[in-house]
């Protein structure tokens, strides 16, 4: 501790470097692994693309996984695959990052948002059944945090009106639910694995799926949609022609490489993880004012953020305590500006503010703290230190 006067107010810095909310952790296996895929015959579309999604796929239990070059794109796919067109309606929730719903509005589709359950942070399954239409084609939950969502009464609107079902677990790697891997549930999952993601391929998505009809149409779109033995031309191996609009969404070997090796550290790095969230939980347990990551039911999540809800009770409000930190050279972030608040879903889909009150309440207190492999025990104790002293100067 080096004082009681948070630095916002004058006194000095708990830390001279600032410690981010993520950060990848790369170790000298995922430098020799890369080093090696850089000597291999293929740095692209080769056998480690492969043996990373069949990795995946194993580790999540379903059949197929197909890798892309960010979650975002990840998303796009699935939301091709799914057949997402002009006219029709996708359901997603307003707490989230814009690529959740960019599964829709990239295909030509409409995004239409329903509230959150405050205790989940999730797509609330009640405000999702108050928004289906006729048009209504399908749901893309997004499991907050690594929280998973009401999974099982999502299931149940969507069993009931025929929805598919493309579940943004770009949070939720190397968790499970019920006993069962987030992602192995019906349609289509998506993963995200950015640096600051629970295991990181430099940039990098995938989409798995059980659906083998499903898992054929992305690999294919990921790939220029291209047909590359068409039917009566197996004799001639140049002879490779499109089918329709696909993207080049291929990832390298070298990502794959990387991938690999951080899958190696998995279960390490959730344990590091699940140790930071043990030490935040019981230092912030008594503090009033601050709301604490849910608890799960039927879960153990792999926490890709943990993120506080600041109230009343702390003594300021969120933009002063984000300011404070800062100061403390902590790097805490918000996550997210809700998708109604952003100019363009207003201007293309008529959103307003106001239109989801418990997104909004809870938006207005979220901060996301520190949480990553690589923090040590220090930095712990320098991220719980500057919130104490930020309170008990408030208090």
């Amino acid at each position: 501790m080096t004082g009681d006067l948070p630095a916002h107010y004058g006194g000095e810095p708990i830390r001279e470097d600032v410690l981010g909310y993520g950060s990848q952790s790369i170790s000298e296996a995922e430098k020799e692994a890369v080093a090696e895929a850089l000597e291999g015959d293929y740095i692209t579309r080769g056998p480690t693309v492969e043996a990373f999604e069949e990795r995946v796929a194993d580790l999540v239990g379903v059949d197929h996984a197909i890798a892309a070059t960010s979650g975002t794109t990840a998303l796009h796919l699935a939301g091709r695959a799914a057949g997402f067109d002009s006219g029709d309606e996708v359901i997603t929730t307003p707490l989230t990052f814009v690529s959740t719903a960019h599964a829709a509005t990239y295909c030509g589709a409409t995004p239409v948002l329903a509230d959150i359950d405050p205790h989940r942070r999730t797509l609330d399954p009640d405000a999702v059944r108050e928004r289906i239409s006729p048009e209504t084609e399908a749901i893309v939950p997004m499991h907050y945090g690594g929280h998973p969502a009401d999974i099982e009464g999502l299931l149940e609107v969507a069993d009931k009106h025929d929805l598919t079902v493309i579940w943004d677990a770009c949070h939720a790697f190397g968790g499970t639910w019920n006993g069962e891997p987030i992602g192995a549930q019906r349609d289509m999952a998506v993963f995200s694995f950015h640096p600051v993601k629970n295991v990181t391929t430099g940039e990098g998505g995938t989409v798995v799926t059980d659906n083998d009809e499903l898992a054929e149409r992305l690999r294919r779109l990921r790939s220029f949609e291209m047909d590359y033995c068409p039917e009566g031309h197996e004799d001639e191996p140049w002879y490779q022609v499109s089918d329709g609009v696909g993207y080049n969404y291929n990832v390298t070997d070298i990502q794959a490489a990387l991938g690999l090796a951080q899958l190696d550290r998995l279960e390490t790095f959730k344990t590091r993880r699940d140790e930071i969230i043990s030490a935040y939980d019981a230092a912030f347990a008594d503090v009033p004012g601050l709301r604490t990551p849910p608890e799960t039911t039927n879960a153990d999540p792999m926490y890709h953020l943990y993120a506080v809800e600041i109230g009343e009770g702390f003594g300021c409000d969120r933009k002063e305590f984000v300011n404070a930190l800062h100061a403390e050279n902590l790097g805490v972030q918000v996550h997210y500006v809700p998708l109604h608040y952003h100019p363009y879903f207003q201007e293309e889909f008529g959103f307003e503010r106001g239109e989801f009150p418990e997104t909004e309440r809870v938006y207005e207190g979220l901060v996301s703290l520190p949480l990553h492999a690589e923090m040590d025990d220090e930095d712990v104790e320098d991220v719980i230190s500057a919130m104490r002293r930020l309170h008990k100067y408030h208090a």
